[in-house]
Order: structure tokens, then C-alpha cells, then sequence
């Protein structure tokens, strides 16, 4: 039998070039890291609360025969959020606790393991903030698993569809609901005009607290932005740099890129109106290397976290649809 290797194989080390391996699988997730630097937490409960003001009492002008109004108005309610949770696992075995060890060790695997299992759940997070929790659940909302009431059940524009067990045709006022996301379909290329455009949809008022505070948009879309007139005065959000993440201002606002966000939209987030809220005994909690039973040379840590994507006003928050790049 013909050896394999030749002398120079043989008898000649690889040269390491980094013994911390390059992650090249991950990326980062601004809508988790923006709302979960927050720190929000809830001890208990079957489900999430959040209390509503949704109308006015009696009110206006008057004069010396003027007879007031004083049958009760009801003006609370409440919106309910079933809790999300989420998990990450990571195991290793003898042959990676004794062979990858000592002065043959290049890359120590087990802490490797614990920082990709620690990625993984975030990753797997920030996928499913995007997503329905309508569409990930069976015959009951208490079935397993329990997955985020996501940014597309937020944008959800059913006038029947129950956002926090409200339907937009359930809070009116007048002709307009009060428990709906400001949203366009139009067609319209990227630039400060539309900007502009999505600004205004978010109908909570004028003043800058009321409107977006963070613009999620494309990578081409934040580029063809950046590249507008009104963007030759370049400023950036330093905290969001600090933490990786690119972005370039519009009214105060940063505008920045997801690689979860579908081709041609722009959404507005009003941060003040929206919470990543999580369980107090549930926020990342520390891996623990138990071994099993049966197998005791196999060893086996989790990370866990309970909370929830929480709205406490729909109106303060805006998705736009049609958006191109502009033709040169």
C-alpha cells in the first residue's frame, strides 16, 4: 500500500494564522440590539399586559344654559402578549474535553461551542422578530413553540386581524382607526422627499417624540439614501456605530440596514412605543455543562429567554412597501 503523505507532509506543521476561528456565519440584528439594550423585565403572569387610553370624556364649550353631558364614557383597555421564548444548546463529548487539550490544542472547542450557542439564539431571535406569531403556531396560541408576535403581525393591515387581541376596527375614531401601523404600498424611489413621506404616515403627531426614532430599511435602499443631496451632510447615531451597526441620520432618526428586511421596504420605529421585554428568571440565562444519565461522557448547556415583542401604540410606527433605488 502506497504511503499517503509525502516527506515534506510528513514531517511539516501547518502555520495557524488565528486560533480564534472567524465567524463567517453570523451577523448582527439592529431591532434586537436597539430594544434589548433597554432592559425591560416582568416577574410572572399568563400573559402581557399593556393598558390602553383610547377615548375622551365629555368636553367642549358652553354657556350659562348649557346642560352637561354626564353619562360615563369608558376610555381604558388593554392589549395582552402571550410570552415568546427562545433556547440555544450546546454539547460536547470525552474525545473534545481529552484530545482537544494541551499543547495539540489550536482551538479550544468547548468555549467556541459555548460562544456559538450564546450567537445561535440570538440569531434565531432576531430571524423571528420579523415573522407572525399566527403563522408558527397551531390550534392554540399556548402550543408549542412560543415564537415572537413579530414585526409582521406589528405591520399586519387586516382590518380583522387581532394585534394584542385588538383589531384594528375595535379602537375608532371617527373613520380612522387607532390601533393601526401607518403603511404605504405606493411606489416611490428612495431619496429625502420619501423619507419624508414615510415620516408623516406615522400618525402619532408632529413633534419629533412622536414620530420614528429608528428607520429599518435595505442595505441598497440605506446606500441610495446616503448617496441623496440631503445626505452630503453625513451624521451617524455613535452608539449604533459603537455597537457595528452603519447608519446615517434623517431628522434625528438612524437609518440603517437589516439583511432580514424584504427587498423595497422601509419601516419606522418609534422605540419609545415599543419594548423587548423579557422575564426576569429568563434573560440569557448562564450555561450550565450537565453530563447525562445514560451518557455520562457527553456533557450538554443551554441558554434560555422568555419575553416578548411589545407594542403599547401601533399608531407611532410606519411601513413602506414600494421603495426603489432612483434610476441614475
Amino acid at each position: 500500500m502506497a504511503l499517503t503523505l509525502t516527506e515534506l507532509q510528513a514531517v511539516t506543521d501547518d502555520y495557524i494564522y488565528n486560533r480564534t476561528p472567524e465567524d463567517v456565519y453570523f451577523r448582527d440584528h439592529v431591532l434586537i440590539h436597539k430594544l434589548g439594550k433597554k432592559g425591560k423585565s416582568f416577574d410572572g403572569g399568563l400573559e402581557i399586559k399593556t393598558n390602553l387610553e383610547y377615548g375622551m370624556q365629555h368636553a367642549g364649550s358652553y354657556g350659562p344654559r348649557t346642560t352637561f353631558p354626564v353619562q360615563k364614557k369608558e376610555i381604558l383597555t388593554a392589549a395582552f402578549f402571550v410570552y415568546a421564548a427562545y433556547f440555544g444548546v450546546a454539547t460536547y463529548d470525552m474525545e473534545d474535553d481529552l484530545l482537544n487539550a494541551g499543547d495539540a490544542q489550536v482551538v479550544d472547542i468547548i468555549q467556541t461551542k459555548i460562544r456559538n450557542m450564546q450567537k445561535s439564539i440570538r440569531d434565531s431571535m432576531a430571524l423571528e422578530i420579523w415573522n407572525s406569531r399566527a403563522a408558527n403556531i397551531a390550534a392554540s396560541e399556548y402550543d408549542d413553540p412560543h415564537p415572537f408576535s413579530g414585526v409582521a403581525d406589528l405591520f399586519n393591515q387586516t382590518a380583522s386581524f387581532k394585534y394584542g387581541k385588538i383589531a384594528p376596527e375595535d379602537l375608532m375614531k371617527g373613520a380612522t382607526s387607532m390601533w393601526k401601523t401607518g403603511f404605504s404600498a405606493t411606489a416611490m424611489e428612495m431619496g429625502f422627499t420619501t423619507m419624508q413621506a414615510i415620516r408623516r404616515l406615522a400618525s402619532l403627531g408632529a413633534s419629533a417624540a412622536k414620530k420614528p426614532d429608528l428607520y429599518i430599511t435595505t442595505e441598497e435602499l440605506k446606500d441610495a439614501f446616503e448617496a441623496s443631496e440631503y445626505a452630503l451632510v453625513r451624521h451617524s447615531a455613535k452608539d449604533l456605530v459603537d455597537a457595528g451597526f452603519d447608519n446615517v441620520l434623517f431628522k434625528g432618526a438612524s437609518v440603517v440596514a437589516d439583511e432580514n428586511q424584504a427587498t423595497g421596504y422601509g419601516d419606522g420605529y418609534n422605540t419609545r412605543y415599543l419594548d423587548l421585554i423579557h422575564h426576569s428568571k429568563r434573560n440569557f440565562t448562564k450555561p450550565v455543562w450537565e453530563a447525562e444519565l445514560r451518557n455520562p461522557e457527553t456533557f450538554t448547556c443551554n441558554i434560555r429567554w422568555v419575553g416578548q415583542l411589545v407594542c403599547t401604540n401601533r399608531l407611532a410606527h410606519v411601513r413602506a412597501t414600494g421603495i426603489t433605488v432612483p434610476t441614475p
